[in-house]
This record gives C-alpha cells, structure tokens and sequence, in this order.
C-alpha cells in the first residue's frame, strides 16, 4: 500500500518587480518544467497577471489606483488558482495569497 504524503503547497503570489508569481522559483533544487505542466495560454496569463501588479500596485500605499482595478487583480487571481488547480491535476495544492 503506497504511503500517504500530504501536497506540497504550490502560492500564487505576486511581490513587487517579480514576473512569475508562483514559489517554485524560491524552492531548492532545479526549477519545475512549466512547459510540460500547463499550457502555454495559462503561462502566458500567470505573466500577464504579474506585469499587471507590477504595472499598477502602489509601491507606498500597496493600492492598485482604482476598485476596478483591484477586482479584476482579485477575480483574475482566483480564477488563475482554479485553472491551475484543475490543469496539475492533484500534483500540488495551489493557494492564493493576495495584498491585503
């Protein structure tokens, strides 16, 4: 009977000048082969999803200049986990962290 492991936690998190906002990056070891994980369209959508932070998070007040703006950052945040939930298939538990 194989051994029961829990899921390493996959955060999805941008912090400011970063470009991919998900931890791996920061784990030891060689980095995860993205190419063979997720499809391109959802890379690309993780790396919009950054540029947009970085393009619109207030640096001193940690506000994004607009409620709109914020609410998308948020829904697109939360739809990105769930893709990215669905497309590991169980190989991590992915969990959403957004600016307070």
């Amino acid at each position: 009977m194989a051994e029961w492991r829990p899921l390493k936690d996959l955060i999805l998190a941008v912090d400011y000048s970063q470009k991919w906002p998900l931890d791996d990056i920061m784990w030891p070891g060689p980095p995860l082969d993205w190419h063979t994980l997720i499809s391109q369209e959802l890379k690309d959508r993780l790396i919009a999803w950054a540029a947009f932070f970085n393009a619109h998070m207030d640096w001193e007040t940690g506000l994004f200049g607009s409620e709109e703006r914020r609410r998308w950052y948020d829904v697109e945040g939360l739809q990105l986990m769930y893709d990215l939930q669905e497309a590991l298939e169980g190989k991590f538990r992915v969990r959403l962290r957004l600016p307070v």
